[in-house]
Formats: structure tokens, C-alpha cells, sequence
């Protein structure tokens, strides 16, 4: 564990307080992974259903089809068996209050919003992020769908008592059947868990709360509104001391010695790193670019995948120019078919048609290489399924190291949307072994994509255009 941290010096990342964050100590045999869509919804039900002291969510929007409510009763029945439970939900404001049309027209359209309504009366503490950006465009973005386009609150963070599900699924019914994503359980964690509650509790506190009658309210100690114009930046500078406040007693509480730690005791330290641009929180950032422009040993390999593919450029530079690499680098992404926008209704059934521009520029780059061979670019192509798995794994020949999370390494994830991470180090073979047989079966279910004019489907003439003046709604 000493060597380990020792490089973490190297990469001058943590240790010399290049930025705050705590890092937490965690035994590899409660760190596992969850496979497929349908084994995460079963483990969230399980948990939820052992719950007897916590219950914390944060996701983007909850369905409201069967599976989802489902759920969301079995965190009912949780808070009334334990009625000292404590249950907190956190949600996007303008993607969980958008309503669905039913085919039952006697139920009306529902929304996350209304399926968590009962809730309150339990006692549930349910609170709906809504950006202060969005006071600057409130007369041009209340239209459902357009508002989203401006910043969401997308991380995906399941607590349990002391067991938390780090992930990049939302709670939806296709997350829990034919969508994969990443899903890493940690079990037996109290102080990572006391962490990311304490976390989702702070952006709650500056979020919008679900009151008994169905309408918002501003949290008694918290005084400035997203909605409104001169509230922006007071808004800003606050959410920004909370965020930062909370990391720093976090870093004080989990601070270790790493010359005398016993590597018979410790072999996988954890830390988490948050991108929230518009409050000036960039951890995850700053790490993904010193990692991908690190020089590492010869026989380092790396692979990411990103559910949908638009680099930042300053990623697509680190990661062309590292030629340090010898096996190499392996992106997986989405197909066309595999893009949860496929076949979508109106303007967006031509967004997969963005993404392969995206990844057509990409590779006309890495043509340009002296080593084309440097980048592997693989879509994930499973029929009737869609992918939305998102991470990085990165083994050395001292440690494994993996990023799992909500963020996509895109344009949104990096200046837009409100993300978080986890990284997990571990020197543990079982769990090396472990998160590189995750990448295996996922790489599985993909093809190479080597030519652009030969392996890429044509693009809409106008794609070129929208991708390029919008590039980061995408």
C-alpha cells in the first residue's frame, strides 16, 4: 500500500494537495461487481429491503413504469418498518418533474414527482436540483425536454444502512432491463456511505424540497433561489463553501499516515471526485487529464467507456500524444442501434447521428498518428440492447486502478451537468482480476471500428453543422 500511494505521489495528484478530497481505506472482499441490469435492480431491491437506519438516492429521474414503483414501495415499506429510517431522495428538477403520457388516461401523466409524493407523508426528506443557470434563460427554457438542455444533476449514488451502489444507471425500467451499464457494490462501508449521504444531504439543502400538497419550497436555511435572476450568484458562491466544507472535514477525518500503513491490513483505497463546473468544482477534471497524460510503464494498459463519445478536446490531445502505452488504449462506446436515443421521436432520432460525427473526427485524428494502432475504437453492438456504461480501467504493474461513476468524459459531463465519481485503487489480485474480467464481458459484446468512410454509417448533411455549434449540449 506504501508503493501505492507512493505513486499516487508520483502522479502528484493527491497527496500534495493539488486538490481536497478524502480518501478512504476499504477492505477488496466488500468491493464487487454487479453484471447486468437485471442484477441491479435485484441487489437495489434486496438492500432496500434489509434497510433498517438509511436510505439515499441520488439519480437523475425515477421511472414511473412497474418495475420503479416497485422500488419505490419497497422504500415505503422500508421507512414503515423502520420508522427512525431515514430516507432521502435527490433528483433533477427538470428531469423528474417532465411527465410521461399513460395509455390509462383515467390515471393522467405521471412523473417522478408524483410517484414520490406518498413519500412525504413517511417522513421522506425528497428534493429536486434545478441550476441557478437556469434563471438566466427561465422565459426561453420552461419547455419540457429544453430545459434539460441547459445542466442536470446525473449522478447515481444508492445507500443502503453501510452498503453503496456506485453507478451511472438511473432508475428506470430500462436501466433494469436491457440497458447496460456499470455497477460497483460496496458493502460494510460506513464512513464512504456517511460520505456520499452527507454529500447528497448538502446538495439537497440548496435544491428545491418536495412539500406534502406537491408544490417546492426553498429549505428553511438556505435563502437563494435557483429561479430567480439576482439570486445567481449569491447561489453560486454558497453551493460552492458547501461542497468544498464538506470535502475538507471529510479529508481531516480520513487522513492517514501512508508511511506506516500495514499492506497485510490495507490493499484498496477509494476516493471520490465531483465535476460540478457551474459551481466552480472541477476534481474529476483535473484527474482524468493528469491520468491520461501521465507517463506510465510500458506495459500499462488503459480502456474507457463512454456511453456516448465526445471527448473534450483536451482529453482526445492527452490521449494522442501519450505514446508511452505499448498495448493499446481501447475506447468502447455506443452504436448507432445501441444509443438510447435510436429510433427516438422527432429531432431526436438524428442524436446517434452526432455521436458518429463525433467519432469519425476522432479517427481521421488517430490516422494521423505514427501509431494508428496506439487507439482502438470498438462499438458495443448487442441487439435490442443499448449501452450506457461509462469508466475508466487502468492497470499497472503495481495496481489496478478504475473510475466509475456518472460522468461521460463528454462535453456535458466536464462544463455542463452535475457529476460524480469514484475511484477505486487496489493492489488486491481477486479484485484486479475481477474488474478486468468487467471490461472483458463488455468489450464482448462489440466490433472494432477502424475506418470511418467504411465502418461508420452516412451522416445527415446538416449533422456536421449542429455538432459542431452545440457540441456542448452533447
Amino acid at each position: 500500500m506504501k508503493r501505492l500511494l507512493n505513486s499516487l505521489c508520483n502522479l502528484n495528484l493527491l497527496l500534495n494537495k493539488k486538490f481536497d478530497v478524502p480518501i478512504f481505506r476499504v477492505h477488496s472482499s466488500n468491493i464487487s461487481v454487479i453484471k447486468t441490469p437485471v442484477d441491479f435492480y435485484e441487489t437495489l431491491k434486496n438492500l432496500s429491503d434489509q434497510s433498517t437506519k438509511r436510505i439515499c438516492i441520488s439519480s437523475l429521474y425515477i421511472g414511473t413504469d412497474h418495475l420503479e414503483k416497485d422500488l419505490v414501495e419497497s422504500f415505503y415499506q422500508a421507512k414503515s418498518k423502520s420508522p427512525d429510517l431515514n430516507l432521502t431522495i435527490l433528483l433533477d428538477y427538470n428531469r423528474a418533474t417532465r411527465e410521461t403520457p399513460k395509455s390509462d388516461q383515467s390515471n393522467g401523466p405521471t412523473s417522478s414527482k408524483s410517484i414520490l409524493l406518498p413519500l412525504i407523508n413517511q417522513g421522506a426528506n425528497v428534493n429536486f436540483y434545478l441550476t441557478h443557470l437556469t434563471s438566466r434563460h427561465y422565459g426561453l427554457w420552461r419547455r419540457p425536454k429544453w430545459n434539460e438542455l441547459i445542466s442536470l444533476h446525473h449522478m447515481k449514488l444508492y445507500i443502503f444502512d453501510n452498503n453503496i451502489i456506485i453507478s451511472g444507471a438511473n432508475l428506470s425500467d430500462t436501466y433494469f432491463t436491457n440497458r447496460q451499464d456499470r455497477y460497483i457494490l460496496i458493502r460494510d462501508s460506513p464512513t464512504l456511505c456517511d460520505y456520499f449521504d452527507q454529500l447528497i444531504q448538502t446538495i439537497g439543502q440548496f435544491s428545491l424540497k418536495l412539500n406534502t400538497t406537491g408544490d417546492f419550497q426553498l429549505h428553511d436555511n438556505w435563502h437563494y433561489d435557483p429561479r430567480k435572476f439576482f439570486h445567481r450568484y449569491l447561489f453560486k458562491i454558497n453551493a460552492h463553501k458547501a461542497i468544498k466544507n464538506l470535502n475538507k472535514d471529510f479529508s481531516a477525518k480520513t487522513t492517514f499516515n501512508h508511511h506506516n500503513i500495514n499492506d497485510d491490513v490495507v490493499d484498496t483505497i477509494v476516493f471520490p471526485l465531483l465535476q460540478m463546473k457551474s459551481l466552480k468544482i472541477r476534481d474529476e477534471e483535473k484527474f482524468t487529464s493528469c491520468l491520461f497524460e501521465n507517463q506510465w510503464p510500458k506495459s500499462t494498459r488503459l480502456n474507457i467507456a463512454t456511453g456516448y463519445f465526445n471527448l473534450i478536446q483536451k482529453y482526445q490531445k492527452k490521449l494522442t500524444e501519450n505514446s508511452c502505452l505499448s498495448p493499446p488504449t481501447t475506447i468502447l462506446m455506443a452504436s448507432e442501434e445501441a444509443n438510447g436515443f435510436y429510433e427516438g421521436n422527432g429531432l431526436l432520432r438524428y442524436v446517434p447521428y452526432v455521436y458518429t460525427y463525433y467519432v469519425r473526427k476522432f479517427l481521421q485524428r488517430i490516422n494521423k498518428l505514427s501509431n494508428p494502432k496506439q487507439i482502438s475504437i470498438r462499438y458495443y453492438d448487442r441487439p435490442k440492447w443499448s449501452f450506457h456504461g461509462k469508466g475508466i480501467w487502468l492497470q499497472t504493474p503495481e495496481y489496478y486502478l478504475t473510475m466509475v461513476g456518472s460522468t461521460n468524459f463528454g462535453y456535458r459531463s466536464v462544463y455542463r451537468d452535475n457529476e460524480a465519481q469514484l475511484v477505486i485503487i487496489t493492489k488486491n489480485e481477486r479484485l484486479k482480476e475481477t474488474f478486468q474480467s468487467e471490461f472483458v464481458d463488455l468489450v464482448h459484446h462489440s466490433r472494432t471500428i477502424r475506418n470511418w468512410q467504411t465502418d461508420l454509417p452516412r451522416i445527415p448533411f446538416l449533422i456536421p453543422f449542429i455538432s459542431n455549434i452545440f457540441r456542448s449540449l452533447f
